[in-house]
């Protein structure tokens, strides 16, 4: 027997239809992949979130997920990437804070603008800063390794996995307040900063808890100490910068989904939803948990106040250190 539609069945194919005359250019992108661009090499951390992320947004949308690796430049190239594509919701881009809020700061003339190029779709983690070293320095506690850099000064150089990183920031304040010859070493992300640290190739390291936890749990390195305002639950062996006597040091990564600039913002709403929902399953709160990540999730509006408040805060710390990427 034929049954009329439901009224909500009419609803939803008149929402349908109203999106598909208000934005024709979304209703092709469905039949494309989404693509999440990385500013950073594969292997690292914003790589396994996204990909994880990736497996619930295809299995909500019926889509297929890419994670198209685009790093270099501090972020700028996969920023690039981004804008040049439609802002109809078929391409995002995995990025830290620094990549978005700060990249502009540490250059001479910016080469983009947040609040006119991109949007903020969804924080999705958190991790903070963290010093770590090999064992075989001999070095156990944050202290120790500063008396080793009085020491000797050519231990005073530190990777961080770009130059546009709050590591690097957290190395000049530091550097500035003990008056040490402390060194950020920029390197292309964080999976060759992870080889030289395990090779004893570089003194020390300034990325995130994440990059290093799984080598501190096997004894590989040790992470001294990590710039939260708390010792992570996480983990509760390792102090934080103001525990191991350096008060004031709290330096949190956000990893977050940006769209282009003209991403309408159901979509960004849609978006966002499907990631907070992933972001609080058992699965994969134990497999951030498991990194070192903090899921967060949230709302875009939400998101773009933590990315004009990081801007905010370090803007001045980046003009007092001098740090320039086209310098």
């Amino acid at each position: 027997m034929h049954r009329s539609p439901s009224r909500r069945q009419l609803l939803a194919g008149a929402g349908a239809a109203s999106l598909g005359l208000a934005f024709p250019a979304i209703v092709r992108a469905q039949a494309r992949p989404l693509t999440i661009f990385l500013t950073v090499p594969p292997g690292t951390s914003s790589d396994t979130l996204a990909r994880l992320l990736g497996e619930h947004l295809h299995a909500k949308l019926k889509r297929t997920v890419l994670v198209d690796s685009r790093s270099g430049a501090g972020g700028l190239v996969a920023i690039q990437a981004l804008r040049n594509q439609e802002a109809d919701g078929s391409y995002l881009m995995m990025a830290p804070n620094s990549a978005v809020s700060l990249l502009p700061l540490f250059t001479t003339k910016p080469t983009f603008d947040y609040e006119k190029e991109l949007v903020a779709v969804v924080e999705c983690a958190s991790a903070p800063m963290a010093f770590t070293v090999n064992p075989a320095s001999g070095v156990n506690t944050l202290g120790e390794y500063f008396d080793s850099v009085r020491r000797n000064p050519q231990l005073g150089s530190i990777g961080v996995p770009s130059p546009v990183s709050m590591g690097a920031l957290v190395i000049y304040q530091l550097g500035k307040q003990l008056n040490l010859p402390l060194q950020a070493v920029s390197y292309r992300g964080g999976a060759p900063l992870l080889n030289d640290i395990l090779g004893n190739q570089i003194p020390a390291s300034g990325s995130i808890l994440p990059d290093y936890l799984e080598q501190h749990r096997a004894g590989k390195l040790r992470i001294l100490a990590h710039a939260s305002e708390k010792r992570s639950v996480l983990a509760p062996d390792i102090p934080t910068i103001t525990e191991a006597g350096y008060p004031g040091y709290v330096a949190v990564t956000s990893f977050g989904l940006y769209g282009k600039v003209g991403l309408p913002p159901q979509l960004a709403t849609e978006y966002a939803g499907i990631v907070t929902e992933a972001l609080a399953t058992p699965q994969i709160v134990e497999a951030l948990h498991k990194m070192g990540l903090v899921p967060v999730g949230g709302t875009p509006a939400e998101f773009h106040r933590k990315v004009l408040g990081d801007r905010e805060r370090w803007a001045p710390i980046i003009k007092a250190s001098g740090i320039k990427m086209d310098a």
